[in-house]
């Protein structure tokens, strides 16, 4: 596939540098000259400096005969040009990075067709859903939603009190049926493992569990019996992305605060949602935040634009009694040094952002791809074609890779997991989860003819 991603900040980077190890055809657009030359000492892609929105640079840049563009600069009035530049110079496919929340619902509303766009990403649209599914999923390290919701992934460490430690995998499925759940990995120190039958899940492992929705409330009470629903969320951060997250809590959590130190930002809000009590202040203080409340806080969310202050804050918060802090960063290199400031969750919006794009790139019948933080792995939604080989016999009898397990299967409006005895069919969404080389081996038993 030949693809132009315009835009090598951390979304097109990482975009790059993952889709030329895939061997794709890459051209890079960048017009910061420093920016330009980072990238391209670390990437094998070519790169294009120079505007992305000029004809010239673009055509350099292969977007005449380019399988899909992917606009993702900072700018949205740049993103909409390079697409609607892409349209018209032939391009199959066009992404672009929306940020204003207006701009892209009037998008979403008239239709993309309009505005020569195929898809639209928001990254800070993404991460504030992704948090509200961290918060309902209390004791859950990692999120995403598969056939459309009716499938969750969810991760968990297992505590010294949880009955699944010591437990054999083989043994789950029989005793807890009424509410069904799959451990479909287990990640171990520095070592992802698909389990089989015999594996032993021990204390400290972080599992990675499918389950249907209706199985999600009775499993949190489950694998944590010390994990209780949330009743006092604080946000701090009257931005869009924490209006979003206090919108989507109301009702769920049984007081929410925004925190927010611009005076007028704080008053418009107040004005905006009145089930949500709104102080305006710096978080960094610690008398603010004890009149919030702090200190019986179930989650302290930092969700401003500063990723300094989101840092500071949750470690404030974290020390004066919050049980839970979530920060959003755009620096990758907070993740490193997560643990050892007892930050509980890091959301990054950007990276998030590359897993949505993934999904359009990765080809034919993939619906959906979730990269696991920390190890080579992928959890994927495949939609399997008309004859394919995945589709010839149950699952006991079809060679799949090693790393590889087929997890649920959604059929007539209804979630499963799957097991030996599972014959999938064509058309049905089907989530495997499997190490990051097996990719185009487990596409093939999904598609008739030869993955390109």
């Amino acid at each position: 596939m030949k693809i132009t991603i315009v835009g090598a900040g951390i979304i097109g980077s990482n975009l790059a540098k993952d889709l030329a190890e895939q061997n794709h055809e890459v051209y890079i657009v960048e017009k910061d000259p420093e920016v330009a030359a980072k990238v391209n000492e670390k990437i094998d892609a070519k790169m294009i400096e120079g505007e992305g929105s000029d004809p010239n640079i673009l055509k350099e840049a292969g977007i005449e005969s380019a399988d899909l563009v992917i606009a993702v600069t900072a700018s949205d009035e740049v993103n909409f040009v390079v697409c609607s530049l892409a349209e018209a110079f032939g391009a199959k496919k066009r992404i672009a990075r929306i940020r204003n929340p207006s701009l892209s619902q009037t998008i979403n509303s008239i239709g993309h067709d309009h505005f020569s766009i195929d898809e639209i990403i928001n990254p800070e649209l993404v991460a504030a859903q992704q948090i509200v599914k961290l918060v309902k999923a209390p004791g859950s390290h990692e999120v995403a939603d598969f056939a459309e919701g009716r499938i969750l992934l969810r991760s968990f460490v297992i505590s010294e009190k949880s009955p699944l430690r010591h437990m054999r995998v083989g043994d789950l499925k029989d005793e807890y049926s009424p509410w069904p759940f799959l451990i479909i990995a287990i990640k171990r120190e520095a070592e992802v493992i698909i389990p089989k039958g015999n594996t032993i899940v021990e204390e400290k492992d972080r599992i990675y569990v499918l389950l249907p929705t209706n199985s999600l409330g009775e499993f949190l009470a489950f694998v944590d019996p010390d994990v209780r629903r949330p009743e006092k969320v604080i946000i701090y951060g009257a931005t869009i992305m924490g209006e979003r997250i206090a919108r989507d809590l109301l009702g769920y959590a049984k007081e929410v605060v925004i925190l927010e130190e611009n005076e007028n930002i704080a008053n418009s809000l107040a004005g905006r949602l009145n089930n949500v009590r709104v102080f305006n202040g710096s978080p960094s203080e610690a008398e603010i935040l004890k009149e919030c409340g702090v200190e019986v806080a179930d989650v302290f969310i930092s969700a401003s634009a500063s990723d300094h202050s989101n840092l500071v804050c949750a470690v404030l918060a974290k020390r004066m009694g919050a049980k839970k802090t979530i920060i959003v960063t755009q620096q990758p290199d907070f993740l490193a040094i997560k643990d050892s400031l007892d930050i509980d969750l890091m959301i990054n919006p950007r990276f998030l952002a590359v897993d949505q794009i993934l999904r359009l790139v990765r080809g034919r019948g993939v619906n959906a791809v979730i990269k696991i933080v920390g190890c080579n792995a992928e959890a994927l939604e495949l939609v399997p074609e008309r004859d394919s080989p995945i589709t010839r016999a149950s699952l006991k009898d079809i060679k799949f890779p090693q790393n590889c397990i087929v997890g649920a299967v959604f059929r007539e409006n209804e979630a499963f997991l799957a097991d030996g005895n599972t014959k999938i069919n064509a058309g049905e969404e089907t989530i495997v989860f499997c190490h990051e080389d097996c990719v185009p081996k487990i596409q093939k038993l999904f598609t008739r003819k030869k993955f390109l």
